[in-house]
């Protein structure tokens, strides 16, 4: 290299980075987006069903939810966000999903108890919850969503993210997720 030249050099490409790359250069990841079509996808390239779940939160609670039970992978948002809002929590548990992420920073036995009593600790695989982005896990899966969001927030048209009605037993779950929830945040504002 000649004198005068600058060398740049660019910095490693996060995790995020290389896996929106990969899901982009296999199809899973489409242009325009399309939340549906995204998650048919994923579901195929895991071989697990992913269902996403509206539930009910008060304010100052958590927005968003994995839950990973024995078949499926339940991804949930709050119902009451606008619709850009809501994909953007979707694609943050999703970004839990496909980052491997599985630690809520929660004690099994603490979870099990507040908000599975009448639920046999085997049946829910994981729960994972968060209040917060202090983490490295949640500031990755944060990266995620805004990663696959911001090249689209202009170029697409964000409805209302299909949500399906979760099996009984997962449904108790979420139901007693957002009594706790919302207590908590009762507790927060009170």
């Amino acid at each position: 290299m000649g004198e005068g030249w600058l060398l740049l050099e660019r910095e490693p490409r996060s995790p995020c980075e290389l896996l929106i790359e990969e899901l982009e250069d296999s199809g899973v990841l489409s242009d325009p987006f399309d939340m549906g079509l995204f998650v048919k996808r994923v579901e195929e390239q895991r071989g697990r069903q992913i269902r996403l779940v509206a539930m009910s939160v008060s304010r100052g609670a958590p927005c968003g939810l994995y839950i990973k039970s024995e078949t499926t992978d339940f991804l949930c948002y709050a119902r009451s966000y606008s619709p850009l809002h809501q994909y953007h929590i979707i694609l943050h548990e999703m970004g839990h999903l496909l980052l491997d992420h599985y630690d809520s920073g929660w004690r099994s036995e603490d979870l099990h108890k507040m908000l599975l009593p009448d639920l046999d600790p085997g049946l829910i695989e994981s729960v994972l919850c968060r209040n917060g982005y202090t983490s490295p896990a949640e500031a990755e899966a944060e990266a995620f969503a805004d990663l696959v969001l911001a090249p689209r927030a202009l170029t697409h048209r964000f409805d209302i993210a299909p949500g399906t009605e979760p099996p009984p037993d997962v449904a108790n779950v979420i139901r007693n997720i957002e009594r706790a929830w919302g207590m908590q945040a009762r507790r927060l504002r009170g």
